[in-house]
């Protein structure tokens, strides 16, 4: 009979998606799994396809409008869990962009200064090298966002590349505000050599020790250089990576000790303590001469920016 159809000219009947309503074939997908019914369908006719696309436009639009954002959570608790991604991230560029398409809330979060100030920039080494302009952009609005990687990285290029103290020393002032060590470490050194801000200076160098201060302001623990060392290589390496495009040849920094009229008589004050390499000190005035000496002696510099 069907055979009799097509050779009269007649239609055959439809058969398959075709013979069901297009209101009914949406029911139909919407409770089948999407991408099961996409690979029955993308072998039939192109009016089967049209009914496909249309059936996971509605069910995407009616489970966007039943499903609140993130199951309803709070913008705040949204942006800590993208700051979370942000600073834990062994890519966290690329996490952030992955995690910000997901939803509206997340976009929102990920838009969020917060956020931008928790990334942890130091993970995003490919791009330091790979894309060094794009890397340059990103320093630059995470330093504006208050990001205390960015604004360390910004103000060592500002004061030992383009000379301009003022802007980097505020630059490295937030970063030491948010607690970043190495910032706190170079701030300290530099203001070592400004008249009135020695004890600025010294306040610093304790803020990177993490020394225990007494209400009269005196330290009760040891006069140690460990976080110093540490920070002081932190510094030469942002250093070098702020410099190491520069054309010409490399001159070292004669820097000039600061005279304060100190000192030391103590025996034993400068040397080592153990096989670590960390040395005790007698003072604070003692620590931060021997770490200003220190630091200044590795410092090379192109001959056009000394």
């Amino acid at each position: 009979m069907f055979r009799r159809q097509v050779e009269h000219g007649r239609r055959a009947p439809p058969s398959g998606l075709d013979a069901l309503p297009s209101d009914l074939v949406v029911e139909i997908l919407s409770r089948r799994p999407p991408i099961y019914d996409l690979c029955r369908v993308r072998a039939k006719t192109q009016q089967a396809e049209h009914r496909i696309r249309l059936a996971m436009v509605m069910l995407t639009r009616s489970m966007a409008a039943k499903r609140p954002p993130l199951f309803g959570l709070p913008h705040d608790v949204v942006v800590e869990i993208a700051g979370h991604v942000a600073a834990s991230s062994a890519r966290p560029m690329d996490d952030l962009r992955s995690i910000r398409a997901t939803c509206k809330a997340m976009n929102a979060a990920c838009s969020d200064p917060a956020v931008a100030r928790r990334v942890a920039l130091e993970n995003e080494t490919a791009t330091k090298w790979d894309e060094t302009e794009r890397y340059r952009a990103l320093v630059a609005r995470l330093a504006a966002a208050g990001n205390p990687e960015a604004c360390f990285i910004t103000g060592m290029a500002l004061i030992f590349v383009h000379r301009n103290a003022q802007q980097g020393a505020a630059a490295l002032d937030r970063a030491a505000a948010a607690g970043h060590k190495a910032a706190a470490y170079v701030l300290g050194l530099l203001l070592y050599r400004v008249d009135g801000g020695r004890d600025v200076a010294k306040q610093y160098i304790a803020q990177v020790e993490g020394d225990v201060v007494d209400g009269e302001g005196q330290a009760k623990a040891k006069w140690s250089n460990r976080e110093c060392r540490r920070c002081r290589t932190q510094g030469l390496l942002a250093l070098r990576d702020a410099t190491w495009k520069m054309a010409g040849p490399r001159v070292r920094a004669v820097i000039a000790l600061p005279e304060d009229g100190h000192r030391c008589t103590a025996r034993g004050c400068g040397l080592s303590e153990h096989w670590s390499g960390d040395a005790v000190f007698c003072s604070d005035g003692c620590r931060i001469r021997h770490e200003y000496a220190e630091f200044f002696l590795l410092v090379t510099l192109p001959a056009s920016a000394s």
